[in-house]
């Protein structure tokens, strides 16, 4: 028989699976619902506080079963004297949701009032009522802007906290509580702060769940406290897939050594990405649907044989050598020196498809 060199090429695809668990800050769930026959408007939680001067947050969403939504509209009543509500987003978009802000001032009155959030889309309306408690300071106010911020998995945001004094002097120690399990928050300029103002600043990774996180900020004086509070919506990440590439490094030839694949893998996101289930499947010939041509039963593939998961650092692309893989562990192909005439396959064209699976790391 013949021995001839053959050329392969690649078809290159990859389908970026991203696992998610958590086991700490959970996505929150509806506390207050009205149903109606069009749309459902759920608040996060059915009663909210704050102390005089400072902002009380509360998430609403609105669906519709049976039909894709279109912007609706909100507005609030019920607010009580020298308190600003805002709204953000307003319109809200379909599958996101909205925050109230209720800013108070030193002339908003103590009490207990009833917040009035009616949704409007077309001819249909639907409202749910929110307790709004307001209370004395102990000491100092806090307020955290602005009152609601969007990432996708894998990227980093900023809150702005502003602390109003009054006759504090001395350090106000800051914790920050509400963070999804994989994400990370920090404080600058440091956690005990003698200024008016500081940053919170939260880094997802991209297995965090996503969902809308009440973010806290709690702060301790000597003889008073304050707490300021804002939404987190984390959305998923919007990557159908990532990059994977790779060439044999050699000729096939029936009965030749195997031409190994080092093959590349492209992290786009913003965190490292752990990578599994790495293999290399044939997909045909340029000529295997044709009568006589060459069919894929003249090659065969060689697994990958090395650590069952590897990681690739966010925004980056590493081959298998790059990440310690030894050549013989890469996956392979070889082409079999078989007793049939295999005359058909010189030349040919061999269609591979690499697969791997990603997770967070």
């Amino acid at each position: 028989m013949r021995h001839w060199t053959g050329r392969t090429r690649l078809l290159v695809a990859v389908l970026a699976v991203l696992l998610a668990a958590s086991v700490g800050s959970a996505p929150l769930r509806p506390a207050a619902t009205t149903v109606g026959a069009e749309l459902t408007l759920t608040a996060s939680q059915s009663t909210i506080g704050v102390a005089i001067g400072g902002n009380a947050v509360v998430a609403v969403s609105v669906s519709q079963a049976g039909s894709v939504l279109g912007p609706v509209n909100l507005s609030v009543t019920g607010a009580p004297v020298g308190a600003t509500v805002s709204i953000l987003p307003n319109p809200v978009p379909a599958g996101l949701p909205a925050v109230i802000s209720v800013l108070t001032t030193g002339s908003t009155p103590v009490g207990t009032y009833f917040l009035k959030i009616t949704a409007t889309n077309g001819a249909s309306t639907k409202t749910v009522t929110v307790k709004l408690v307001v209370t004395l300071p102990t000491g100092f106010t806090m307020t955290l802007a602005p009152p609601m911020r969007t990432v996708v998995d894998g990227e980093t945001t900023s809150f702005g906290l502003t602390i109003n004094r009054g006759l504090l002097a001395g350090p106000v120690g800051l914790t920050v509580s509400g963070v999804p399990q994989h994400a990370t928050a920090t404080v600058s300029p440091s956690l005990s702060i003698l200024g008016n103002t500081a940053t919170i600043t939260i880094r997802t990774a991209t297995n965090v769940v996503p969902g809308t996180y009440l973010i806290t900020v709690s702060g301790k004086a000597l003889l008073s406290s304050a707490v300021a509070s804002a939404y987190l919506v984390v959305l998923s990440q919007t990557y159908p897939d990532f990059p994977v590439s790779g060439e044999p490094d050699r000729e096939l030839a029936p009965g030749a050594p195997e031409a190994a694949i080092d093959m590349a893998i492209t992290n786009p996101f913003n965190a490292a990405m752990t990578v599994s289930n790495i293999g290399v499947t044939i997909e045909g010939t340029d000529t295997s649907d044709q009568p006589g041509g060459c069919a894929v039963d003249n090659f065969e593939i060689l697994a990958y044989g090395g650590p069952a998961t590897l990681v690739v650092p966010p925004n980056s692309t590493r081959t298998l050598s790059q990440l310690g893989v030894a050549r013989a562990d890469w996956p392979a192909i070889r082409m079999l020196n078989t007793p049939a005439n295999q005359d058909m396959c010189k030349g040919v064209q061999v269609d591979l498809r690499l697969n791997a699976k990603g997770d967070g790391a």
